[in-house]
């Protein structure tokens, strides 16, 4: 062939090529990022709208459905799906893939804006329009922990963000958890009523009093000076000199009628690691930077900044994204090592130590062409990547062993090196090239997987074509000059010893391969009797494919269990926690905390120790929490299971729809495990135990769920149900989870049916109100006001901002008979509430959701099986 021919012709030049191969080979793998997740894009635009304090169905009415109705004439949309919650709209759009997402994302936005007309005026904040891409996830969650309180924490939090974002690469950090201050003005109802004064009056002295003003400004002489009225509050204490009215001429000052609270805002959530109170951090990278560097170097930071925390405060890895990558990384290279030594020895019993080293440079060669590709083409180093890496490396030194075998061949038949070069590539190169390409073939249909989840994997046909590509460049081109070059038969060989002419040259490279050695003879004389008894062989190959099919359908059956991902041992389980309608955070935290309880020790399973404080639980060091892990080291854990590295705590006081990212609830106890090769059991056996100690507790609809890896697919079972009517629907839900349950080894099942959340409804009497000057949304507003708060202005307190808000105190907030103290304001005066409406304590849906602009529901399911071939059907993230 004229490659290798010309390769070996032109070898001082292909030794170069090598060089300058080895060179950006090196730089290439250095320079590629490396990264957990590839880099994809996922055909879902979200649109988050927020509106404080208001229910589900009120949501649906103004926000969900005036948007729904302006996406109807959005191109390639495959799906629609939203969910109403308490004080929450989200809108997913999922479109149909291989969409240009920036294209629809900049369309979705222009009909979001179109809708903004006809949504509520009192929004806070504009609908947020927004794509997601899989490599921005989180990756690393840290959580701080110890007992110096949530305020000091919080703000020890985030001093670290701060410090975290200067890193390069780091694209965000988001700290959750804490408490966040906030000034609080609480007026006080019945001296509101004494005075007459509307609650909303608060809101405009307010915003009013708290400005700086500028004059402009005033000549005097030769000068010239600025003209200001600075107005801004410089203490909390400020607010209570603010006048707000006038009564019987006298000035009533805010002090009469509210207090001023310079505390904080009421907890959205509570979070614990192992018992103690814990504030998460969570860090984002750019896409396409390097996860390890950057890692090691938020690292770094946390050693340097630990020294100047307090005594006792801990910061704990929740999640690492780029530990299973450094295990893949290294995994790679010493592979590339050990393979490299193993070709090596094997081959030098059969061609000698330099003849083995020959072929064994096909490995890095191979790797180095094959890292340069995928840098120039902007592939990183993720999980498929590297995977795929490892797949091919074992394919790599085929071809270079068929060519320098041959060549070594030609040489011992006496051939000229350098001619043996040539004829010995040229003779293989053919079937090795036909070799090669059918293998690559047959990852080329991998290139056309549809979807999301072929965008995901793509990266491993791509890989795989490209390192195999690389391994016949190098087999066909590199291999032949540097035999041609170094290639050596051993000292006496009878080819080397005998001198012969050109003529018995040219013979001996005609000549036929002599069978040497007892394993090709034995092999030679099993072949030439297949050849004289071919149908003999035919029929006992038909016997052997019918034994097989046979003994198949007698251990599996007809059917093979399909599974999307193998069922593998989670490194956390997620304890979700749905606590029935309306329930507050302090219910749904007690809750919790029975079920760390039940974690901490066997013992208190039976509920005879629910007083003991789970942090004085979890935090003791008793004898039965020292454990042996399997790699000999003592460790000290949180419980009484030898595999349980933390327990993590998670509590909310409002209930949001999920994310397609995130498949525990809201509320749930996360149970981190040891590393599979420190553990002493199997991770069902724990399962299985954790479910024991959670059977008794009540209070919550207790359910369990793997932490899995690989793409969002969702739960195992997936089935929605659409309608017109919620309540008929929450009855077919009802019944679908009654046959799922009787299916065998399907449990923790779920659904996102929510009713008789409980609700007091305002019922305004129209008529009086009208004859009042009052409509409907002035007394929503000023119940929002009074219940849900709203801010009104900005404290600034050195380069920081709190918020102002307006809200009655605590006390009132948990009592209806305020109800009919509250002062309505009308063109005629002030009119207590009770005059223009009645109210009813009924229940109400606690989350509304609608497919394709139709209401529907959903039901999960998990496969959770005791045998190894019955396992779950897909991966939730």
């Amino acid at each position: 062939m004229i490659i290798p021919e010309t390769a070996v012709r032109k070898r001082t030049s292909v030794v170069f090529l090598a060089i300058v191969i080895i060179i950006f080979g090196v730089i290439a793998y250095q320079l590629l990022p490396r990264e957990s997740d590839p880099d994809i894009t996922v055909p879902f635009v979200f649109i988050q709208t927020t509106y404080p304090g208001v229910a589900p169905e009120d949501i649906e009415q103004s926000i969900t459905i005036p948007i729904e109705k302006k996406l109807k004439g959005l191109e390639a949309v495959k799906k629609i799906k939203s969910s109403s919650t308490e004080g929450n709209s989200s809108i997913v759009i999922e479109f149909v893939a291989g969409t240009d997402i920036d294209d629809v994302l900049s369309k979705t936005k222009d009909k979001v804006d179109l809708a903004k007309p006809e949504l509520p005026s009192d929004l806070e904040d504009d609908p947020e329009v927004f794509e997601v891409n899989i490599s921005e996830m989180p990756i690393v969650i840290y959580s701080m922990s110890g007992n110096i309180g949530l305020v000091r924490l919080k703000k020890m939090a985030e001093d670290l963000e701060e410090d975290i974002e200067a890193i390069p690469g780091v694209l965000g950090v988001d700290v959750t958890g804490g408490l966040e201050r906030e000034i609080r003005v609480e007026p006080f109802p019945d001296k509101f009523a004494y005075y007459g004064l509307a609650i909303t009056r608060l809101q405009r002295v307010i915003a009013e009093e708290n400005r700086n003003v500028s004059g402009g400004a005033i000549r005097m002489g030769d000068g010239r000076f600025q003209l200001r009225v600075p107005g801004e509050f410089t203490s909390p204490d400020e607010i209570y000199g603010l006048v707000v009215a006038l009564h019987n001429g006298r000035p009533v000052y805010l002090k009469d009628v509210a207090r001023v609270v310079d505390g904080f805002k009421d907890e959205a959530g509570r979070a614990r690691l192992d018992g103690r109170k814990a504030v998460n951090i969570q860090v984002k990278k750019r896409a396409g930077e390097n996860i390890l560097r950057i890692t090691d170097e938020i690292d770094k930071l946390i050693e340097d900044r630990k020294k100047t925390w307090p005594a006792g405060t801990t910061i704990t890895k929740l999640m690492d994204q780029a530990k299973d990558v450094r295990i893949m990384v290294a995994d790679l290279e010493n592979n590339i090592i050990s393979g490299l030594i193993l070709v090596i020895v094997v081959l030098f019993f059969f061609l000698g130590v330099r003849n083995a080293i020959l072929v064994g440079i096909a490995i890095p060669f191979s790797m180095l062409l094959s890292f340069s590709i995928l840098h120039a083409l902007g592939i990183t180093l993720n999980i498929v990547v590297l995977f795929s890496l490892t797949l091919s490396l074992g394919m790599l030194v085929d071809n270079a062993i068929v060519i320098v075998e041959n060549i070594f061949r030609y040489m011992e038949q006496g051939v000229p090196r350098i001619e043996a070069a040539i004829r010995g590539t040229s003779e293989v190169a053919q079937p090795v090239a036909a070799s090669t390409l059918t293998t690559v073939a047959a990852f080329c249909p991998l290139l056309f997987w549809p979807g999301m989840m072929g965008e995901f994997m793509t990266y491993l046909p791509k890989t795989v074509i490209i390192t195999l590509s690389s391994s016949l460049f190098v087999a066909m081109v590199i291999n032949p000059a540097l035999a041609a070059i170094f290639l050596r038969l051993p000292a006496g060989h009878q080819a080397v010893v005998a001198k012969k002419s050109t003529e018995e040259i040219e013979q001996a490279g005609e000549a036929p391969i002599t069978v040497r050695g007892p394993l090709l003879k034995a092999y030679r004389w099993f072949l030439k009797a297949a050849l004289n008894h071919r149908l003999a062989v035919v029929a006992i190959s038909f016997l052997a494919v019918i034994a097989m099919v046979t003994i198949w359908l007698y251990r599996i059956g007809l059917e093979k269990p399909v599974e999307f991902f193998p069922d593998i041992a989670p490194n956390a389980i997620y304890i979700n926690l749905d606590m029935p309608e309306g329930a507050d955070l302090e219910y749904s935290d007690r809750v919790a905390r029975e079920v760390e309880l039940a974690l901490c020790r066997k013992e208190n399973q039976e509920g005879l120790q629910k007083k003991i404080d789970p942090e004085e639980c979890l935090t003791d060091r008793g004898p039965d929490k020292v454990h042996t892990l399997a790699n000999g080291q003592r460790v000290t854990g949180p419980t009484d299971m030898p595999d349980v590295k933390h327990v993590y705590s998670r509590t909310v006081s409002v209930m949001g729809g999920q994310s397609m990212f995130q498949d525990n609830s809201p509320n749930h106890i996360g149970v981190q495990f040891y590393d599979m090769k420190d553990r002493v059991q199997s991770s069902p056996e724990t399962v299985e135990e954790i479910r024991r100690r959670l059977s008794h507790i009540a209070g919550a609809e207790i359910s369990i769920s793997k932490q899995e890896e690989g793409p969002p697919t969702g739960a195992p079972i997936n089935i929605e149900i659409s309608g017109d009517n919620f309540a008929v629907l929450g009855r077919i839900a009802h019944e679908v989870k009654g046959v799922l349950e009787k299916i065998p080894f399907v449990q923790d099942i779920r659904d996102d049916y929510v009713a008789g959340a409980p609700t007091v409804k305002v019922r305004v009497d129209r008529q009086r109100a009208a004859l009042l000057g009052l409509s409907t949304e002035v007394i929503g507003f000023a119940l929002k006001v009074a219940f849900n708060g709203i801010e009104v202005s900005t404290f600034r307190e050195g380069d920081e901002d709190y918020d102002i808000t307006v809200q009655l105190p605590e006390s009132d907030r948990r009592v209806t008979d305020v109800l009919r103290e509250l002062l309505i304001p009308t063109v005629e005066g002030l009119v207590p509430l009770s005059t223009v409406a009645k109210f009813q304590i009924t229940g109400g849906l606690g989350q509304v959701n609608r497919i394709n602009q139709v209401p529907g529901l959903s039901d999960q399911g998990i496969w959770s099986s005791p045998f190894p071939h019955i396992a779950h059907s897909g991966h939730p993230v």
